[in-house]
């Protein structure tokens, strides 16, 4: 069956993980919808320290993950057109992982995939993204970040419109050219900085293709293109806070739970600019039921949750004054405490994205089948 066949779900060390190693959540595809487009360009010489860091740094991110825990999503996208919207289910997905450094036991990652599939979405759409965000830890300290790195990697899209993504889509099939960005941002003492690269590939690479993208991904991060920011060191000692845009989800998930009061806004840098994540609103949900239709499966999917919080998040980009939120909708209970078992999000006024957590069924549920 579909669900045995795809759906990974560690959870040998979960139950003994707190909620923010169980998980803090995303909605990537917001966040890295404001990675630069358009074709990289020349810079002036990396200044030989942040060189060095920028080395370090994809070395990490090449290294394998020690994983404690994965949690895999379908997406149903809803595209409104004129005064309806039209949606389907199982147009793509991901995965949530949370984990480790095999030589960094005081590291905390977490890594994300999401987007949708060509080989299920309507007209092969293709636009997906993905995150990772290491966070090194204070010694003794459960909470601390004393450094972190992000780095993130998407297929731009530039419509405002279902029909302008279509006409995207036409343009890059006949030339050949397909955009990609991707951006370190890594934050220590010392300094804090990004660098962006925007990037044409003659390869359309596509969600299932992420880990062969990433080694070319890192080479041009590391090469004479793309754009460097470095931030202040007024302005990281003004925030306080070493972790990036992950991490700091991943803390008001913690809060959401109800054994702390949220603070009310969180700070994080993210390519050069500092950004407020706010814990907007908490509401119990006594249960949620999840009904979808999946690709070559016969049944329909049918998944029951109890003891559920919806927490509403909102984001501020200090610089361009701009709020985005998003929603999730997490389990407060055993293996699910802290996880996303919905993500809705909605970017602009003619798309939205569900993403349905896909959990393993029982051999009995099976057999019923």
């Amino acid at each position: 069956m579909y669900l045995r066949a795809t759906t990974r779900c560690w959870k040998v060390r979960l139950s003994h993980l707190p909620t923010r190693k169980a998980f803090g959540a995303f909605c990537a595809i917001g966040l890295l919808s404001i990675l630069a487009s358009g074709p990289a360009a020349a810079q002036e010489p990396v200044p030989p320290d942040i060189q060095a860091a920028l080395q370090r740094t994809t070395d990490l991110m090449r290294a394998p993950l020690l994983v404690d825990s994965q949690f895999d999503y379908t997406m149903t996208a809803r595209v409104r057109l004129l005064l309806f919207w039209v949606g389907k289910d199982d147009v793509g997905g991901g995965y949530i992982r949370r984990g480790s450094l095999p030589r960094d036991p005081a590291s905390d990652v977490i890594e994300l995939l999401i987007g949708s599939d060509p080989a299920k979405a309507p007209r092969a759409i293709n636009r997906w993204g993905a995150a990772s965000e290491i966070v090194h830890r204070t010694s003794g300290s459960g909470h601390d970040a004393e450094s972190s790195i992000f780095f993130g990697f998407m297929k731009v899209s530039n419509g405002a419109s279902a029909a302008e993504m279509e006409k995207e889509l036409a343009r890059e099939k006949r030339g050949g050219s397909f955009l990609f960005s991707a951006i370190i941002n890594q934050g220590e003492r010392n300094f804090d900085f990004a660098k962006v690269v925007p990037f044409s590939s003659d390869t359309d690479f596509t969600i299932h293709q992420f880990d062969q993208a990433k080694s070319m991904v890192f080479d041009r991060l590391l090469g004479s293109e793309g754009r460097l920011k470095e931030i202040a060191a007024s302005q990281v000692q003004a925030c306080g806070r070493h972790e990036g845009f992950l991490e700091s989800v991943a803390e008001l998930v913690d809060y959401s739970m109800g054994s702390r009061e949220p603070p009310s806004s969180v700070c994080y840098f993210y390519n050069g600019v500092r950004h407020q994540l706010t814990l907007a609103q908490v509401t119990r949900v006594p249960s949620e039921t999840v009904r979808l239709t999946l690709r070559n499966e016969p049944h329909e999917y049918v998944q029951t949750y109890h003891d559920l919080v919806l927490a509403r998040f909102e984001n501020f980009n200090q610089t361009t004054k701009q709020r985005t939120g998003f929603e999730l909708l997490l389990g407060t209970t055993g293996n699910l405490r802290g996880v996303p078992v919905q993500i809705r999000y909605q970017p602009n006024w003619w798309f939205q994205a569900v993403l349905n957590l896909i959990t393993p069924e029982s051999p009995a549920e099976a057999q019923k089948k």
